[in-house]
Parts: C-alpha cells; structure tokens; sequence
C-alpha cells in the first residue's frame, strides 16, 4: 500500500512539474514565453538596443501583467 502511494504522489509531482494538470482545475490565464533570454553578444558602447519577447497567454482567462523585473 505504501508503494502504491509512493507512486501516485511520485506521479502527481512529474505531471505538476512538467505543468500537466492532472489534479486540479485548469481554468485561468497560462503565460508561456516562446525564449527566456537572449544575448546580443558583443556590443559597442553607446549602441540602443532592443528585442522583443513574445508572451502567449495559452489559459481561457485574461492574462494582467502587473510587473516587470530586468534579470
């Protein structure tokens, strides 16, 4: 019996981690990212740059965006 639990929890945590709901609701805004970062490589002093990520909202709810932090 103790096997078995072992394993449904094993399994809930690789489906939670991997972002498959399986217990739980899937309602609400889902934002994925199509890349995290990106690197312009060298640069000259004084150069503007700019790049854009694409942000998806991928739920059935609308995404709010409050805040955004520079990493």
């Amino acid at each position: 019996m103790k096997k078995l639990f072992a394993i449904a929890i094993g399994f809930c945590f690789v489906a939670l981690w991997g972002n498959i709901a399986l217990c739980g609701d899937d309602r609400g805004p889902r934002m994925t990212v199509a890349e995290r970062e990106f690197d312009f490589k060298e640069v000259k002093e004084g150069t503007t740059l700019e790049h854009a990520f694409i942000i998806t909202n991928k739920g059935n709810e609308p995404l709010e965006i409050i805040s955004v932090r520079p990493g």
